[in-house]
């Protein structure tokens, strides 16, 4: 069953979120923050990520980035999750790493096909 943690500041889609991702058969971890997440990847070496773009304590590029820079954790995909629906915000954050991007509020099985396609494509963790 793959593992994913979901870091979304805003209770109700994290919930939704985390919801949709067990009715698919994933074990879901959650987070609220950027720190609470990456302190969660850490420990849970999750097998992907959804991850909001704009949260406070840590935003979700600057997790995306400290992520990346980690050897153990650069091969978790990441998928941004955000309403913040801009190419140059998409841009961004594809360039950072990001595998995909999915923009708030989200079409019918948006997330669980990008999930699929993340898990698919996914390296092995070190």
């Amino acid at each position: 069953m793959p593992k994913v943690l979901v870091v979304e500041d805003v209770a109700d889609i994290r919930f939704l979120l985390a919801e949709t991702l067990a009715d698919a058969g994933h074990q879901v971890l959650e987070a609220g923050n950027g720190v609470a997440g990456l302190a969660s990847a850490r420990l849970h070496r999750p097998d992907l990520i959804l991850l909001d773009m704009m949260m406070p304590v840590m935003d979700g590029l600057q997790m995306l980035q400290e992520l990346k820079a980690d050897t153990g954790m650069a091969g978790i995909p990441v998928i941004m999750v955000t309403a913040k629906g801009q190419e140059a915000d998409s841009k961004k954050a594809l360039q950072a790493g990001a595998f995909a991007f999915i923009v708030k509020p989200w079409a019918h099985q948006e997330v669980e096909t990008q999930v699929s396609r993340a898990l698919a494509a996914r390296q092995p963790l070190a």
